[in-house]
């Protein structure tokens, strides 16, 4: 038998107060905790910091409005800048922001302004983090002197994937989605004065990013469902109205990835920025930077293997036009990430490419198995589907494709779910495996409709794939585990 087993409901990954990885082991359980239903949410103490608020950050929020005597709904944000953007966002008129040591409480009415306001904090991952959340309420200040020589470090180790970049010019951010809204706002700054205010969003992307785009309140969206389709990227284009593009390289979870080389001939033709987003396979596996004007990655996969802290990056190539004055907007949009998140990761960072490395080769192994089972009935990785040669083309030396399989099944995929001793919930890129029923964590409402579903299909997905993030664990635990699931 494996010596795997799936942990109970809300059990948290790693055993860890600040764990970003909360189980939910069987898809009954994913229901629940997408309708938002007592039963389980009674047992959820954490889990994706964007997504569940941590005991400790509800604790100080409720603790400092006791001192401000505020009501209604509370946020407690990482700075007075992000407050102001999310209230105008948001439209919450009547809201109030109280400057708490480090960071800012801001109070809003209920209803229908806090849960805008609450959806903008997600997209933009600028909660308080449990650390920082615990700093305050035991009243401990953080040394900033440690915190910016950690972040110093996180930068000087992150710059080997960055040639020809300072690491001074590394903008760490305290979550991935933090990168990509404040690498959009760089691209806005530049691309609104010249008229143009169209983003085509190419495949499918992390549904966080697909938000910011369909949300905007000063730009239009395009999106192009089929990441080949480069033909209607240029017809798009040709309009002259194109700010940006943004793409995952690969994406996630089809893996499927453009022809990034004649992509960048495109948005220079028609003068588009490009923002890339290899977080799916992390910085160690592929080398994005010559072809984007902006890379955006989550450091809380691959960087932080260990599952206990969430980071992010925004990188500018120095080489593409306006690249000076896009820094700046990142730098001032971006909200960095805290001194006590920055001493944790800086002690996990060293290790990123060997992880990355192993774990793909974890992956490769698995994926090979999982091609031959009956069970089966297709298998994804970014060098097997169909754009495979176009990751290639951006592939770092010697590298391998990332951690990430999607299988589809030919079997009831609730069963095979439910059976599967494993981690299952939301995450990927550390060091246990996990699985996910990804399009029900991520586009729920969509999966649970006969409407919703047949979108998903048109864009190449099947609703109930599973994606694998595989783990270091001995490779035929894993695989037992797997075998039983699937008999």
């Amino acid at each position: 038998m494996s010596g795997l087993s799936s942990p109970p409901l809300g059990a948290l990954m790693p055993a860890s107060p600040h764990a970003t990885v909360v189980s939910l082991p069987t898809l009954a359980d994913v229901e629940s905790y997408e309708r938002k239903e007592l039963r389980v949410w009674q047992h959820i103490v954490g889990g994706y910091p964007r997504f569940v608020r941590h005991p400790w950050v509800a604790e100080a929020a409720k603790k400092a409005a006791e001192s401000f005597h505020r009501t209604g709904e509370l946020f407690p944000l990482v700075s007075l800048s992000a407050a102001q953007k999310i209230i105008a966002w948001s439209d919450a008129k009547e809201a109030t922001i109280d400057q708490v040591g480090d960071w800012v409480l801001v109070s809003t009415e209920k209803g229908d302004v806090a849960e805008r306001f609450s959806k903008w904090v997600q997209h933009t991952g600028v909660s308080i983090s449990s650390r920082q959340a615990e700093a305050y309420l035991q009243k401990k200040k953080s040394n900033p002197t440690e915190g910016e020589q950690a972040r110093e470090k996180i930068r000087q180790a992150c710059a080997p994937y960055f040639a020809g970049v300072p690491a001074a010019d590394l903008v760490l951010t305290l979550s991935g989605m933090n990168a990509v809204a404040a690498a959009m706002a760089a691209v806005n700054t530049i691309q609104q004065p010249r008229g143009k205010k169209v983003w085509i969003q190419l495949g499918w992307l992390y549904v966080d990013s697909i938000r910011l785009l369909e949300k905007a309140k000063t730009t239009r969206h395009e999106f192009v469902a089929d990441i080949t389709n480069l033909a209607e990227v240029e017809r798009l284009l040709a309009r002259g109205d194109v700010a940006g593009v943004l793409t995952e390289v690969p994406n996630n979870p089809q893996l499927e990835m453009a022809d990034i080389p004649a992509l960048r001939k495109l948005c220079d033709r028609y003068g588009a920025k490009l923002i890339l987003d290899p977080s799916s396979v992390g910085l160690a596996i592929l080398n994005p930077l010559p072809y984007a004007d902006l890379v955006c990655c989550s450091l809380t996969k691959y960087a932080a293997s260990e599952g206990d802290v969430m980071a992010g990056l925004c990188v500018v190539n120095p080489q593409r036009e306006n690249a000076t004055e896009m820094l700046a907007v990142v730098k001032k949009e971006s909200e960095p990430l805290h001194a006590l998140d920055a001493m944790v990761l800086v002690k996990q960072i060293s290790q990123l490419e060997d992880v990355s490395l192993r774990l793909s080769q974890q992956a490769k192994e698995l994926a090979q198995r999982l091609a031959q089972h009956p069970a089966v009935a297709q298998v994804r990785t970014a060098d097997t589907v169909r754009t495979a040669k176009n990751f290639r083309a951006l592939q770092r030396l010697s590298a391998g494709a990332g951690c990430l399989i999607t299988i589809e099944l030919t079997k009831d995929m609730r069963d095979v779910y439910d059976r599967l001793a494993v981690v299952k919930g939301p995450s990927f890129g550390l060091v246990f495996t996990i699985v996910a029923p990804f399009l029900w964590l991520a586009h729920f409402t969509e999966v649970t409709s006969p409407e919703g579903r047949a979108s998903i299909r048109a864009a190449g997905l099947d609703p109930d794939l599973l994606r694998i993030s595989v783990g270091l664990e001995p490779i035929e635990e894993i695989w037992e585990a797997f075998t039983q699931a699937l008999k």
